[in-house]
């Protein structure tokens, strides 16, 4: 009877130490890093992204379809393994691994991990581009364009979608295949838009892409936009989606804004 009394004191007392130590632990936060997937590849459905090894402090998309991407996640500055899948309810799809790799993130930056290749021709890859967090000066925003086509472009910044680029220079040239172009700053404005030509070839344009403007509510923070002082954006210019393939829906190449920084950001 002693020997039972004893056993439940010292059980009792384990307990109350352990639930004291929970008190008065915190979680640790390893070094981070921000990363933001985009998915540009032609010529597959939408996919899945996973950082494999591990579950806290890891990037992921869901669903991601071709010419969508995330937003930037805290993520664990340290070599990570990813793998790619289709997205599907079909668990004999899911299983179907489309990329595995290891990339590194990098701390204190903020990466895309720009997914793209064939899923046909199984070259899929990321490329990994780093997106600026340093703020224009004051009355301005920073934009660049990054091609993920077949061949160069040159990128007009103009007014509206439907302006005319005849006569006038692009805002950036000959901007390479998987490449992304030098930042340039503008000063703000109410509206504003890229226009995409092949390189060197000013009459056709390609596509063109209205640029976020920004709802300005007084005692609230600024959100991003053109007119947004301090925010900085990458313009992504994808091909059309391949014939035949689950994009081919997607009969034009098209241009789409991202918000690298926030004017709000530290």
């Amino acid at each position: 009877m002693r020997l039972s009394r004893f056993v439940l004191l010292c059980l009792g007392v384990g307990v109350a130490a352990a639930c004291s130590e929970d008190k008065i632990s915190s979680p640790s936060i390893p070094t981070l890093g921000g990363v933001r997937f985009i998915n540009a590849v032609a010529d597959t459905s939408a996919v899945d992204i996973r950082m494999v090894d591990g579950v806290d402090f890891v990037a992921v998309a869901n669903g991601l379809a071709f010419r969508a991407g995330t937003e930037h996640q805290p993520t664990e500055a340290k070599a990570h393994h990813l793998r790619v899948f289709p997205t599907s309810t079909n668990i004999n799809v899911t299983s179907g691994i489309l990329l595995d790799t290891t990339i590194t993130i990098q701390p204190n930056v903020k990466q895309t991990l720009l997914l793209t290749g064939s899923a046909r021709a199984k070259t899929l890859k990321f490329i990994v581009i780093s997106d600026v967090t340093t703020a224009p000066a004051a009355g301005q925003y920073g934009v660049r364009v990054i091609n993920t086509s077949t061949g160069a472009i040159d990128a007009y910044l103009v007014d509206a979608v439907s302006t005319a680029i005849t006569g006038i220079a692009p805002a950036v040239a000959n901007v390479a295949v998987l490449a992304p172009s030098a930042y340039t700053t503008k000063s703000v404005v109410n509206a504003a838009a890229i226009r995409a030509t092949d390189a060197g070839v000013n009459a056709t344009v390609n596509a063109s892409g209205a640029a976020p403007v920004a709802l300005v509510v007084a005692g609230e923070l600024p959100a991003a936009g053109v007119n947004s002082e301090k925010t900085v954006f990458s313009v992504y210019y994808f091909p059309r989606g391949v014939l035949g393939s689950p994009q081919n829906a997607v009969t034009t190449p098209t241009v789409t804004w991202f918000v690298d920084r926030n004017p709000a950001d530290q």
